[in-house]
Formats: C-alpha cells, structure tokens, sequence
C-alpha cells in the first residue's frame, strides 16, 4: 500500500514530508482550487525533493499545450500527470506519449458506470477514485468504498477522498485486488495546503502497526 499526499503549497512543508515514508507528492496547478500551487512551487523546490518520492501534478480540463507550457518550468522533474476532470482517453494517450506516467481520476457516486475504464485501460498507468464533487474534489467527504466491489478491471487505483487520521482501521480492512495507494489531502491540514505533519506521521505509523504502508 503506497501513500500520497496531495495539495502541497509551502516549501518548509515539503521539505518535512521529505523525511516521512510517503511514496507520492501531488501538486494541484487548477487555478480554483485552495491550493492551486504555481504562484508558490519553484523548480529549485522540486529539486529538493528525493527522487523515490514520486512528484504529480494535478490539472483539471487543462489543454494540453497549457499542460506543457506549465512543467517546462520544472525541467522534466514531474513523473506523473493526475487528469482529475473529464479528459477522454485520447487526451491521455497524447500526454504519455509526451512521456509522462498518468493518473486518471474518477469521480464516485452510486450512477457510476465502471464500464468507462475500459477505454482508458491502455492510455493510463494508474486510476483515481474520488468522491464526486462540483468542484472536482476537495470535498473532505468519503464515498461509499463498497461500490468498488463492482471494478473488476486490472489497473491499480488510489483510493481518495475524505481519507482522515482515524481511517487507518477501515483501510486495512479494506480489501480489493487493485487497491495500490491512499491519497491524503484536506483533514491532513491546519488550512489550505499546509499540512499537519505530526498528523501524517501518526497515520504513517499506525498503518505500519499492521501492514507495510510502502509494499
């Protein structure tokens, strides 16, 4: 079980969750969201980041050209895009071919059609489920994990939305065949981007009690 945490603003932040045992650092780059990152983030910031910590940037309905033009900045050092809209699965196959890893990100409810997927399973390395929301997440609300008994396709997923300290019983309960990461955001944080590490470190721990956070 890998762990990411998403929507990092502040550079002393980064540089505390460096020394956890976390997998992934997702960066949000869609301009309404509360931690919209590319008035803060510099390439000299990433650069600090150990190359076994998986860097993501996160954008939503973006154009490609725009996608681009944005990460140039910070000279290839971004492993994967997180397509957290409705980009179809053309759009995806274009962007790794520009040779980025790609997360796409699904948003749950129970009208949810898992047929989508199969469209995508070719063009993506890795599958987000997120609790459907207006806003394309950011919520801070669980969806119901049991309609993911119904994916029976072979792409790995990160499990998102909600997810909060006290959740460690319910995710090693947890089981599905393609469950690969858990992805923490909102109830990590003291406000908007600023995450409480104390409160990561705990989670991190207290999943390793029982199960190897990083396998």
């Amino acid at each position: 079980m890998k762990l990411k945490v998403c929507g990092l603003k502040s550079p002393e932040n980064i540089e505390q969750l460096t020394k956890l045992n976390i997998d992934f650092m997702g960066f949000i780059f869609f301009e309404l969201s509360k931690r919209f990152v590319a008035d803060t983030l510099s390439k000299e910031i990433i650069k600090t980041i150990p190359n076994q910590i998986k860097k993501i940037a996160v954008f939503v309905n973006a154009r490609s050209e725009d996608i681009l033009w944005t990460l140039k900045d910070y000279d290839s050092k971004f492993n994967y895009i997180q397509c957290h809209g409705d980009e179809t699965p053309e759009f995806c196959q274009d962007l790794k071919k520009m040779g980025f890893g790609i997360i796409k990100a699904f948003q749950m409810d129970e009208e949810f059609d898992f047929s989508q997927l199969k469209a995508y399973e070719s063009v993506v390395d890795y599958y987000l489920f997120d609790t459907s929301s207006k806003n394309y997440g950011g919520s801070g609300q669980k969806f119901d994990w049991t309609l993911l008994n119904k994916y029976q396709g072979n792409k790995p997923f990160f499990l998102s939305g909600g997810m909060k300290p006290e959740d460690v019983k319910q995710l090693q309960n947890f089981n599905h065949p393609q469950f690969y990461a858990i992805d923490i955001n909102s109830r990590f944080e003291d406000e908007p981007g600023l995450k409480n590490i104390e409160s990561i470190k705990t989670f991190c721990e207290n999943l390793n009690q029982t199960s190897n956070i990083n396998e």
